[in-house]
């Protein structure tokens, strides 16, 4: 049964506004992992697309929304004239090699949540607490929501040192530092390095979250593992194709560009799906339409890490990259090998 949002989705058509706009038709704020495939999804079962394409570009940028097959007919009336290449293709060579947005504090998840006492808790309940979850440190926040600083490990072994009675009030440190959420999280670093952790204040003054550093170490592999995947598929994929497709191969499928090295993702999707191009790379025992679905769906994910705000992939598209990389180094080993009956 179609809802008031498919209603209110069907309406844009032939609108024309604001990226910000566009997102906050669904109450999104931001382009991320979960804002951009929901809203896509939408769009296209009311039968609509935007041009350009709302996930590149500035918030401020003006979209419009135009019925799924005009996007060219609107794109050449603007003066785009994407002649030879896809959308998708722009939408690529747009984003450089890094993601547009820097990442903030609000960024993690641990940004938000936030496990804590208060401060007329027992010493032995916040070491209980601390040593069943693993944290070397606890806040102390009363039930106003005021923080009166922290416990960690090091502040009850001076507590001790020092021959103070033992008790929370005497095991509580006020060494700490705390940021805003909306913080960059790169001039945060330091601040981390040096107390091994801070505090995450929200918009509305209340703590929301601690950042640790093996929460930054977490995050670093999350977010570096997709960038070092996809780079290495597409050194290996060049390598690849570079040794079969020459610059006439090359211009059936973008004029202007003179090697495998020059082309994108979609490019290479285009210049694999003829039959007689893939039979020129000689890989008889791969079926073209299943590597070109993969490859596909490999360029989406990549489009996404190099577009969206949010930094972390899903499972399954994790896993998209390790297996396509995998199958990879079978046709480009690192030794070299120069043909695929090659094995020295």
């Amino acid at each position: 049964m179609p809802t008031s949002l498919d209603a209110t989705v069907k309406g844009l058509e032939g609108a024309s506004l604001t990226i910000r706009g566009l997102l906050a038709v669904w109450g999104y704020r931001i382009r991320d992992h979960a804002s951009v495939p929901q809203i896509r999804l939408d769009l296209t079962n009311a039968g609509l697309n935007t041009v350009p394409d709302f996930a590149v570009g500035s918030l401020d940028d003006e979209v419009a929304i135009v019925p799924i097959g005009q996007e060219r007919d609107t794109a050449a009336e603007a003066g785009d004239g994407a002649v030879e290449r896809d959308l998708a293709d722009d939408s690529e060579e747009s984003v450089g090699v890094f993601p547009q947005a820097a990442m903030r504090v609000h960024d993690l998840p641990c940004a938000h949540r936030v496990a804590s006492i208060t401060p007329d808790e027992s010493l032995s309940a916040a070491m209980g607490k601390m040593a069943e979850h693993g944290y070397s440190q606890l806040p102390v926040i009363d039930t106003s929501g005021t923080l009166h600083g922290v416990v960690t490990w090091a502040s009850i072994v001076h507590m001790h040192a020092t021959g103070r009675k033992t008790c929370l009030a005497n095991a509580i440190s006020t060494e700490y530092e705390i940021v805003n959420a909306s913080a960059h999280l790169l001039p945060v670093l330091p601040a981390i390095r040096a107390h091994e952790f801070v505090l995450v204040r929200a918009a509305d003054g209340q703590v929301s979250g601690i950042v640790t550093s093996a929460d930054l170490a977490g995050e670093f592999g999350t977010v570096a593992r997709p960038f070092f995947t996809l780079g290495e598929i597409e050194r290996r994929l060049r390598r690849c194709l570079g040794r079969v497709y020459d610059e006439a191969d090359v211009q059936k499928v973008h004029k202007k560009k003179t090697s495998v090295d020059e082309m994108m993702f979609g490019e290479y999707v285009r210049l694999l799906d003829n039959e007689e191009r893939w039979d020129k790379l000689g890989w008889p025992l791969v079926d073209r339409a299943h590597f070109i679905g993969l490859l596909g769906r490999v360029k989406d994910v990549r489009n996404t890490v190099m577009h969206f705000n949010a930094p972390s992939l899903r499972a399954e598209q994790l896993d998209l990259l390790d297996s396509f990389v995998s199958m990879l180094r079978l046709y480009d080993p690192d030794y070299g090998a120069t043909d695929m009956g090659s094995t020295t």
